[in-house]
């Protein structure tokens, strides 16, 4: 059994895979900041709640983009498992060719989101991630990551109208049958998940035809895209473990090299 984990900014996330196939997936609550023995027992905490062998967990890697924890992380799942994790990385073992200006600075997280989608999908592809910013990336029909658009996520757009404007809104959010509002509640809704909707179908038409090679593979992921997708016009497939299974591409390369 191999676990992956992905760190972002607010859930680590552990994807476990056997026979190439992902069993599990446990989402583990955190903060930035605590030492690696803080971080071994959350970790042991959820594995063992989650009744996770950690004995029987043959490889571990981590893919961290939250700042400042890596180092911490890394040593408390060296210290569960026995073994140091893989570290996931913008490097040739992604076998991916990036042509954007400067291929570096592509975050390993829509790299992570690329590897699975040319493993999985048919090219050209669009891979959308919709997180705390939604990112939508763009593959040519070589898999060639050409670029990427980068737009406010819909909860930290939430979260920014409610602290700048001060208007009274529930923070779980509706589709309305209306774009019109009636009422500040549903004015909001409308804007967050009807905006972000219509944002995306308009990105994804100029993405087509900058790209230049007809119509493209759509696929989304991240925990809002349940909430968008249904009400965009294009054809968009959504793969809630998408970012994982890139993961577990990286691992496998990283150990055939």
């Amino acid at each position: 059994m191999v676990i992956c984990f992905d760190a972002g900014n607010t859930d680590l996330v552990a994807g476990l895979f056997c026979d190439d196939a992902i069993t599990d997936i446990i989402r583990i609550p955190y903060k930035r900041g605590l030492s690696a023995a803080e971080y071994y027992e959350l970790i042991k905490k959820y594995m063992q709640d989650s009744c996770i062998d950690t004995a029987s967990v043959e490889g571990c890697l981590l893919c961290c983009v939250a700042k400042g924890t890596a180092d911490e992380l890394s040593a408390a799942i060296e210290r569960l498992f026995g073994s140091k994790p893989v570290i996931f990385k913008n490097d040739r073992t992604c076998r991916l060719d990036i042509l954007t200006e400067d291929p570096y600075e592509v975050g390993t997280d829509i790299i992570a989101g690329c590897m699975a989608a040319k493993a999985q999908f048919p090219m050209p592809c669009i891979v959308i991630d919709m997180g705390t910013a939604t990112t939508m990336t763009a593959m040519d029909r070589n898999a060639n990551v050409l670029g990427v658009s980068i737009l406010t996520g819909v909860f930290t757009s939430m979260k920014a109208l409610k602290e700048k404007t001060g208007l009274p809104f529930e923070e779980n959010i509706e589709a309305q049958p209306k774009a019109i509002g009636t009422n500040t509640q549903k004015s909001i809704d409308s804007g967050l998940i009807l905006g972000s909707a219509y944002a995306l179908d308009g990105l994804i038409q100029s993405f087509e035809e900058e790209i230049g090679h007809g119509e493209c593979t759509i696929v989304a992921t991240g925990g809002v895209s349940q909430f968008i997708v249904p009400h965009c016009r294009s054809n968009i497939i959504v793969d809630n473990n998408l970012l994982l299974e890139g993961l577990y591409c990286y691992y496998k390369n990283s150990i055939i090299r």
